[in-house]
């Protein structure tokens, strides 16, 4: 029977079976988009119209944030096409899909990150372990990826500061220090290790019987399922969350 998995699904299941079943399985969403994330959304959709040359919106936190990224990434070196989706066979059952943030011309992945971390060294150093970027030069027959990372903001709008010159001040505050521009490298053995990790996650998942909660993860993060965790029922009504249209809502083509 055919598998189909994504790096995201992956990296839930890794940090919580329960939740995987709870998203993947149950197919279930939160109903509404938060600040942060609606943030985020904006600004990836900046970059896709920066990176195709055409203009985009300047407003809100989103907007200056892509200013900065303008200003001091180096993306016109890229040749670069955003939003790549890919779909390619890792074992005779097993799939590998996902949408890549863009693609240099010479097949280099590329991924936009933004982090709250006041520390951008320490995020940095994190991406040797990451394992989304692993699998997209899996997927891409690359042994390297460009990683950008942007730090939201820290500074706070003051209580008698109008929304523009806060947003001014921003501007003002970006510097090359908070807007990096990372080549990440993993070797062939790396990468191996990671197909026969994917593979050996995939018979867990396909096998499971059984999709245990991770308490650990839930004393470092908020989950947005927390409030079904322990009582979901697949004929109950549940308030707060919806059916997902497809199990992969952020895929268009597969």
């Amino acid at each position: 029977m055919k598998q189909e998995l994504t790096a995201t699904m992956l990296g839930t299941y890794k940090r919580c079976p329960r939740r995987y079943e709870l998203e993947y399985v149950h197919d279930l969403k939160p109903v509404g988009t938060s600040e942060a994330l609606a943030i985020g959304t904006n600004y990836h959709a900046n970059l896709e119209r920066i990176l195709r040359h055409e203009e985009y919106d300047h407003s809100g936190l989103a907007g200056k944030m892509s200013e900065a990224f303008e200003k001091f990434i180096d993306w016109e070196d890229w040749g670069a096409t955003p939003e790549q989706e890919f779909r390619v066979r890792i074992s005779r059952v097993l799939y590998l899909k996902g949408r890549l943030d863009a693609l240099t011309s010479e097949g280099i992945p590329v991924e936009h990150k933004t982090t709250g971390q006041n520390s951008m060294e320490k995020y940095i150093d994190h991406l040797a372990y990451d394992d989304q970027i692993s699998l997209y030069m899996l997927a891409t027959g690359s042994r390297e990826a460009i990683y950008t990372v942007i730090q939201k903001p820290t500074i706070r709008q003051g209580k008698a500061e109008s929304e523009e010159e806060y947003l001014s001040r921003v501007s003002e505050w970006y510097s090359p220090e908070h807007v990096m521009g990372v080549r990440v490298y993993r070797t062939s053995g790396e990468l191996e290790e990671k197909r026969e990790e994917l593979k050996y996650l995939a018979r867990q998942i396909r096998n499971t019987k059984l999709y245990w909660r991770n308490p650990n993860t839930c004393a470092i993060t908020t989950c947005p399922y927390a409030s079904i965790c322990l009582s979901y029922e697949p004929e109950m009504q549940t308030a707060g969350f919806e059916k997902k249209e497809r199990r992969n809502e952020e895929l268009c083509k597969y």
